[in-house]
Order: C-alpha cells, then structure tokens, then sequence
C-alpha cells in the first residue's frame, strides 16, 4: 500500500501530530533502509556468483519477515492518520 501523496506541512511543525508523524516516517525510513540493503547484498551475490547455502538464505527471510511487517504496518499507520485528519479524502 503506497500513500500518494506527501506529507502536509502541520502548522507550526510541533505537537502530538507531528511527533506521531515524524515516528512514522523514521519507522518507514528504517525499515526500508534494511530491506534496501538486503537487496542490494543479494545482488551483489548474485552478481559474483556466490553461493548461498539455503540454510542461511532461510535464515535470512526469517529475519526479514518481522522488518517486513512493521515497514507495511508503519505505511499502514501513516495512511490511516492522515485520512483522520482530512488529508487524502476527495473533496465533495
């Protein structure tokens, strides 16, 4: 699930809002930093040939499945608090 749109500027940038916001996004930003950086080492493996033994690649998605979950909960989180506040609802 992507949220479209950007986040809106708050007025003033402090409070209880911007603070869940700013918790969200570095959650996001975390999260897909170490799936990123997964990729990218698993390209370049495959890039060398190397071979993984599967005991280790299983071990590997294991890891991530959790980094997974909270990166698509914290996405989630984000969508459901900025529609709470009227952003992204259509104008009627």
């Amino acid at each position: 699930m992507t949220c479209p749109q950007t986040l809106p500027a708050l007025p003033g940038g402090v409070g209880v809002l911007s603070d869940r916001l700013a918790a969200l996004s570095g959650r996001i930003a975390e999260c897909g930093d170490i799936l990123a950086e997964y990729r990218q080492t698993m390209a370049v493996a495959r890039q060398l040939n190397l071979t993984i033994p599967r005991s280790v690649r299983k071990q590997m998605r294991k890891a991530l499945r959790p980094i997974e979950r909270a990166h698509t909960l914290a996405r989630l989180r984000l969508c459901i608090l900025l529609m709470e506040q009227g952003y992204g609802k259509e104008k009627a």
